[in-house]
């Protein structure tokens, strides 16, 4: 633990560097789109299919384009699985698109009154898919590329874009950052408290304990 005299000399004239916190990332250490993302298409693909090919030619090209993104590839059989359950299928890409409204450069007005969670959305597809004998090799093939992953992934996203509803974070397709003003107030809050904490406890612990809750950052920059 720092020394209280330490920390006192730290904070005095603290310059906290200008760069902002990942909350949330969706790509690889490669730099390609994760399991999560990689899903999302796919059911974007299937999505478009269903609205745009009337009488639902053969799917094989699905099969070849996606192949390469899942292990075990997806097949026809599954491809068919999800499209019964399209309804379902569909909330879902549109809670995703919901997401992408709020993201940077893609803002739409009302955007943060119809954002839907991705998580809750993909449960309900499951239950879509459980009350469908036609979507097994579906569902048989969700849990073999990491479908419990995907959802967490999925809540995960959904936590971060708290920050992005409050104004403290800008979101994008791969990733979801602080403002770096946002950042910079957090961590000034935060050695705020840190600092009192030391205060209190060389003062014999005596008196209310400081509580984090009770720095909230102060943004001095427009995105407050």
């Amino acid at each position: 633990m720092t020394d209280a005299y330490d920390l006192d000399d730290t904070l005095q004239g603290t310059d906290f560097e200008d760069t902002s916190t990942v909350l949330w990332k969706g790509d690889t250490p490669e730099g390609k789109p994760g399991l999560l993302l990689s899903l999302l298409y796919f059911f974007w693909k299937i999505d478009w299919h269903q609205h745009n090919t009337l009488m639902r030619p053969d799917v094989t090209y699905l099969v070849t384009e996606n192949s390469r993104f899942f292990s075990p590839p997806p097949s026809e059989g599954v491809i068919h699985g999800l499209m019964h359950a399209w309804l379902h299928l569909s909330k879902v890409t549109i809670a995703n698109q919901s997401y992408e409204e709020l993201c940077a450069g893609s803002q739409t007005e009302g955007a943060k009154e119809r954002f839907i969670p991705l998580a809750p959305a993909l449960r309900w597809f499951w239950m879509g898919l459980e009350n469908d004998d036609r979507a097994i090799e579906a569902r048989k093939w969700l849990t073999a590329i990491g479908w419990e992953n995907i959802i967490k992934n999925a809540a995960a996203r959904d936590k971060a874009t708290r920050a992005i509803l409050a104004g403290q974070a800008e979101g994008h397709t791969f990733s979801i950052e602080e403002m770096p003003e946002y950042t910079r107030a957090r961590k000034a809050a935060e050695s705020r408290f840190e600092a009192d904490m030391q205060t209190w406890m060389r003062g014999g612990a005596i008196g209310p304990i400081p509580a984090l809750k009770d720095y909230p950052p102060e943004v001095q920059h427009a995105a407050a």
